[in-house]
C-alpha cells in the first residue's frame, strides 16, 4: 500500500488536483463547487489528526494535517462537488514516523 508520511510534530498541507477528473465528461467549464477533508485512523483509534484551512481553487482542493501519532495509519479523503453536480472521492494513505 503506497502512503505518504507524516511526523507527530508537522503541520503539512495536501493537496488534490482535479483538473483530469473535471475535464472527462463535463463541460470544460465545469468546475470546484465545495470540497470537503475527512481523516480516519485506519485502525480502532479515539485520537485522529486535526484537520485545518481547508480551501479549494477550480481544480485544486487542499488542507493543511496536525497531530497525527506515531505508528499510526490514516485515510485522509477529499470529496467534492462540482458546478455541474458531479460527486466524487479519492483518498491518500498518511503513515505517521518519526523523521
Amino acid at each position: 500500500m503506497p502512503y505518504l508520511l507524516i511526523d507527530p510534530d508537522e503541520t503539512l498541507d495536501y493537496a488534490r488536483d482535479w483538473s483530469g477528473f473535471l475535464d472527462q465528461g463535463g463541460s470544460p467549464s465545469d468546475s470546484i463547487n465545495s470540497a470537503t477533508w475527512t481523516i480516519t485512523p485506519q485502525e480502532a483509534s479515539p485520537e485522529a489528526p486535526v484537520l485545518s484551512n481547508p480551501s479549494n481553487t477550480a481544480t485544486t482542493a487542499k488542507v493543511f494535517v496536525s497531530g497525527a501519532v506515531y505508528g499510526q495509519v490514516y485515510r485522509l479523503a477529499n470529496r467534492i462537488v462540482t458546478a455541474e453536480g458531479r460527486a466524487a472521492e479519492r483518498s491518500i494513505t498518511l503513515r505517521c514516523e518519526h523523521r
